[in-house]
């Protein structure tokens, strides 16, 4: 059951919090800019305008809501709450970044985001906020979007969350020195008719499970529709260069070795140009629904690459329908990016034009029920916010395009990407919550110039582990692609472990673009090793220098995943216990030892009499087990029928002198330390007859 309002209380500031609290609006009345002051506990008012609080106790936490009610024509400016929150020197302290490729990720109060570099800007400053924010590059001075903590014990965290960015973007920013946190509500050109819903915000101190339970449960968002998945894409091995011959050979690799995928997609490089979606180009003779049929017959659904709100510099879209663009104020169309792969500088399509919704309308008619493609991937979704018309917030603009997205595209599968991600909470299925894998570690010449939303492994995983809390609860994650093979790019073999095993621990979507068919036999085991695969909460992630300690639960199991991404070697303590791994057993009382760029896996025993410890065939070992029953001295055993690997499993049992049989046949017990232990064959160990036995939960009703 997922943790709500209705757990037990923990301590809060409270009303002791909330009487601290100051703020301030700024508006135009008649040409003149003025401001008035206000606060949480009483009504301020003039004669333009009334502003209004209203405070609610939630568990753990309160909610907030400032209401503006004009008395005459005012426009409003901006706004912003000033909290004061301690930070010591201990803290840890999350912005959210403010699209899906920003760099999300804990900070100390002594770090700092540095400005990107000037000489980038005409080519990157697009993607990100730094046209908009004044990004001051000082250490304890942060700033993000939507939602935001400052973790002041490993355990506990105040978290602060918009409860509507529909109506515009929340912007968080934090002064460590000065202990505060200021809530800048996007507002700038809205001239209000009636009362007005200027900040609705959450805040609260606990636990992450409580605080984040808290907030979605607030946010009141639909269900999702969908377990989490595993899937195929074709970018990160091909990236434009794709043909019909090699789609259908890495199909035809993937379904040989009968893989239990769930999504095969087409990524980039089918379309004419960016921008044209009609038709395919000559690289697909046979066309689009030709492949979706195809992936089709092998039981997978069929996944395509669309970019919805922008065209590239050569599209027909551009050259025929100049004014379907978003223009500047000098008439020209606004550029949302470029891409030397296509052909430069791209465009923002205006999302609030009648004819270019209708043009979306027939491109998504196509693909969805003409094609019969299941799944569709948005990317670059922050270019319909590129600039918003008079009157509207930016934050306002995104959520009526998500909004429309949701609309046109109905039951079938969305995975967005390149978006802000408050609009995206309940809109999309699966959301990417971090930049593009690279081929090689980091991209030193990105990180010098400090661009934040660059292709990077390593930010890719700081964002997985960052943004963790989203995952299964405003939509399943997509920390991007694992890289098992190695050819075609510069990864060591323990950062490609690494990719893969925090990318499973943290995902609710994962793919891989490699041919399964170059695989040696220790990287085939390795790929398969993910199956059966099933969705895991995230329960604590805890920093060790460059490396992390995250626990999870998936399947009434714990884990840990001890995982370093640093160049160093790393120690990572566990908590007291037992733990299974590699086919050992470790006690807690020792520590990890990691190589630079290398992770590991580890169960942890719950302490029962008679338990399933662990196995030799599964990422996360155990995970391949359907049913575990004991009876006295008689255990039964089966697996999922989407495991893979022979090997073996590890049931710890009381003592040696008893005769224990697993599946009728008869084990003969061992020692292994302190500890007796039955090592049972996965030969031995039978499929369920039914293939639908594995149940994903498909809701928020699980822990965060």
């Amino acid at each position: 059951m997922r943790h709500t309002r209705l757990m037990g209380p923990t301590k809060q500031p409270g009303r002791h919090r909330m009487k601290n609290v100051k703020g301030k609006l700024t508006y135009r009345r008649e040409g003149v800019v003025m401001t008035l002051n206000f606060d949480l506990i009483d009504q301020a008012e003039n004669d333009d305008l009334v502003i209004a609080p209203t405070t609610g106790a939630t568990v753990p936490g309160e909610r907030w809501t400032v209401t503006v009610t004009p008395r005459t024509t005012v426009t409003l400016l901006a706004a912003e709450l000033r909290v004061p929150v301690p930070v010591p020197p201990y803290s840890r302290i999350f912005v959210n970044g403010y699209q899906t490729w920003t760099e999300s990720r804990e900070l100390g109060p002594r770090d700092r985001i540095p400005s990107l570099n000037r000489l980038a800007r005409s080519r990157c400053s697009m993607y990100g906020d730094y046209e908009f924010v004044t990004n001051p590059g000082f250490p304890g001075r942060f700033h993000g979007w939507t939602y935001g903590y400052v973790r002041t014990k490993s355990d506990l965290l105040t978290l602060f969350g918009s409860l509507a960015e529909q109506t515009g973007f929340t912007l968080v920013t934090v002064a460590a020195s000065a202990g505060r946190v200021t809530l800048q509500k996007e507002c700038g050109g809205v001239t209000p008719a009636s009362p007005y819903v200027l900040y609705d915000v959450y805040v609260g101190t606990g636990t992450d499970r409580e605080t984040f339970g808290c907030y979605f449960d607030l946010l009141g968002l639909r269900p999702l529709r969908t377990p989490p998945l595993t899937g195929w894409t074709s970018w990160y091995n091909y990236y434009t260069g794709i043909t019909q011959e090699i789609i259908q050979h890495n199909l035809d690799a993937l379904g040989e070795h009968k893989v239990p995928l769930d999504v095969f997609q087409i990524d980039d490089g089918w379309q004419h140009a960016v921008g044209d979606w009609l038709t395919a180009n000559a690289k697909f003779p046979d066309g689009m629904g030709t492949m979706a049929d195809a992936i089709h017959r092998r039981g997978y659904k069929a996944g395509l690459w669309v970019t919805p709100f922008i065209a590239e510099e050569r599209s027909d879209l551009l050259r025929n329908h100049p004014d379907w663009f978003l223009t500047d104020d000098h008439g020209k169309p606004v550029k949302a990016g470029y891409n030397p792969s296509w052909s430069g500088f791209f465009y923002s399509l205006d999302v609030a034009n009648p004819t270019v919704r209708s043009y979306l309308r027939d491109v998504f008619d196509l693909i969805l029920h003409a094609w019969h493609f299941d799944l569709v991937k948005l990317d670059f979704l922050y270019a319909a916010c590129r600039k918003a018309p008079e009157g509207k917030t930016r934050g306002q603009v995104m959520s009526e395009s998500m909004q429309f997205l949701r609309d046109i595209i109905g039951d079938n599968l969305i995975l967005g990407c390149g978006v802000p991600l408050g609009p995206a909470f309940g809109q999309v299925d699966f959301c990417r919550i971090g930049g593009d894998v690279a081929l090689k570690w980091e991209d030193r010449l990105l990180s010098t110039i400090h661009y934040r939303e660059r292709v990077s492994t390593v930010c890719a995983l700081r964002n997985a582990i960052g943004r963790r809390h989203l995952n299964g609860m405003a939509f399943w994650n997509d920390p991007d692609v694992t890289i098992l093979r190695d050819t075609g790019n510069s990864l060591t073999e323990a950062q490609r472990r690494t990719l893969f095993l925090v990318n499973q621990a943290m995902g609710g979507l994962v793919f891989t673009s490699d041919d399964i068919s170059s695989y040696t036999d220790a990287q085939l085991r390795q790929y398969l090793s993910q199956f059966p695969f099933s969705a895991k909460a995230a329960l604590e992630a805890r920093p060790f220098g460059e490396a992390w300690r995250l626990t999870l639960s998936a399947e009434n199991a714990t884990y840990v995943v001890a995982a370093n991404l640093g160049s160093r070697p790393a120690t990572i303590d566990l908590d007291p216990g037992i733990y299974y791994c590699n086919g050992r057993l470790v006690d807690g009382q020792e520590s990890l030892q990691l190589l630079p760029f290398d992770s590991t896996c580890l169960r942890k025993a719950n302490g029962d009499n008679i338990e399933l410890l662990g196995t030799t065939t599964h990422l996360f070992p155990g995970l391949d087990i359907a049913h575990f029953e004991c009876h006295e001295t008689s255990i039964e055993l089966r697996r999922f029928d989407t495991a893979q690997l022979e090997g073996e499993a590890l049931i710890g049992i009381p003592d040696t002198s008893a005769r224990w049989t697993v599946n009728g046949e008869a084990v003969a017990p061992e020692r292994q330390g302190i500890h007796t232990v039955l090592r049972v064959p996965m030969a031995r160990v039978a499929r369920p007859v039914d293939s639908g036995i594995l149940l994903r939960a498909a809701s928020r009703d699980k822990e965060v």
